[in-house]
């Protein structure tokens, strides 16, 4: 019997092996002009997407990926001020070099993707062109090296930006590590292609990736299981993206006719109408919002209440709801576990995971309805609608732990 190879360690932190981890020099540099990077949906999981360096290289950087159904239409980032503008060379924008210190833009969006991605984006969304576009005047080419490019103009994103915050932010000091750090990846990246040649062989068959065992608690015959949906607060400029919380909260038992528990939360902005309709609700519905606390506890009760001294075992489709869940319903309690839906399907399924709906239309499931108002509700009970033909995966293979 063939013993399968032991899977090689991987940084989760820049999502590279373990062999080829950037960490050590990818100390966030204290970048004023803040970073918007709008990413197509084939960039994401690149192994040379440039955009995670900057994630991880800059203190004021946020990630925006476009859906995986609509790879050129995104919404407008809701954090966006009257002083942003775009870093894309199109007719009309203004060399960075010669603006005055006055005219320059304190926030700044850049399209991830390929040139013929980034020419369908920039088309595709009218409020991109709305804003005041700017363009770089590079002496010299990309350091790229793996492939070239078009033109002399044409730097990888992680190039651009720091090319920018160069000529935006003069007395910045640090981007020289995100140029290392970019170096590295990619000479990484020539000497592991040069060690195995035949990993790139044109029509080889790709190396099937076996699925990871699911979790032992989603098969529990005894638990209680709990689904969770969080919305974000809304973002204003100069707030920190990795502090978010949540304005609206959600949960419901696996259980079909269980109760729901919906509650709004009180945060530092309350949202605008606009992006109350991002949320498919009215700025009304969060007039009678409650202090976190109050209803982290009412929702604590809710659990318990339903669980009837059965273990809990909290489910979350999103990573973000599930850290929030971890930090306030999981800290210091044995009687209560985790899991992340998304993460074990992917699993699962062996592939990339699209959007939460597309993977429910796919599956030809029909989600149970919730009394939930809104996108909650609807993407709460496609999550509930998952649990199923997960938990039947996990029956038929290997369980962990």
């Amino acid at each position: 019997m063939t013993v399968p190879a032991e899977p090689r360690r991987h940084c989760y932190r820049c999502d590279k092996p373990a062999s080829m981890c950037l960490c050590a020099v990818l100390e966030p540099v204290d970048n004023q002009v803040r970073v918007h990077i709008l990413q197509h949906p084939r960039e994401r999981r690149h192994a040379l997407n440039t955009a995670r360096l900057l994630r991880l290289g800059l203190s004021a950087c946020e990630v925006h990926v476009l859906s995986s159904q609509e790879k050129s239409v995104a919404c407008k980032p809701l954090a966006l001020g009257p002083r942003a503008g775009l870093l894309y060379p199109s007719p009309g924008s203004r060399d960075l070099n010669d603006l005055r210190p006055a005219e320059r833009p304190d926030e700044l969006v850049v399209i991830d993707g390929t040139w013929a991605q980034a020419n369908r984006m920039h088309r595709d969304n009218p409020w991109l062109a709305a804003l005041p576009s700017y363009r770089l005047t590079p002496t010299e080419g990309s350091r790229y090296r793996i492939r070239e490019e078009p033109r002399l103009e044409c730097l990888s994103t992680v190039e651009s930006v720091v090319a920018a915050l160069r000529q935006l932010e003069p007395d910045l000091v640090g981007l020289e590590r995100l140029d290392s750090a970019f170096d590295r990846m990619i000479d990484d990246q020539i000497a592991a292609a040069a060690a195995n040649p035949s990993t790139h062989a044109r029509g080889q068959r790709p190396r099937r990736r076996m699925p990871k065992p699911v979790p032992a608690a989603l098969l529990s015959a005894d638990a209680c299981f709990i689904l969770a949906y969080t919305e974000a607060e809304p973002l204003r400029p100069g707030d920190d993206s990795t502090a978010r919380a949540p304005i609206r909260i959600s949960a419901v038992a696996s259980d079909a006719g269980s109760p729901v528990f919906d509650a709004v939360v009180q945060t530092r902005h309350a949202p605008s109408a606009f992006e109350a309709g991002v949320m498919e609700l009215k700025a009304r519905d969060f007039d009678n919002a409650r202090p976190h606390d109050i209803v982290v506890n009412e929702l604590q009760d809710f659990c318990l209440s339903l669980a009837d001294g059965r273990p809990i075992v909290l489910l979350s489709w999103g990573t973000r709801t599930l850290a929030w869940l971890d930090h306030n319903l999981r800290a210091g309690r044995r009687d209560i576990a985790s899991v992340l839906l998304k993460g074990v399907w992917a699993n699962v399924a062996r592939r990339r995971v699209p959007d939460l709906e597309v993977v429910v239309a796919e599956l030809g499931l029909k989600p149970v309805p919730l009394p939930i108002a809104g996108r909650a509700g609807r993407r709460l009970s496609c999550a509930r609608a998952m649990l199923k033909p997960i938990q039947a995966a996990g029956r038929n293979g290997p369980t962990r732990a």
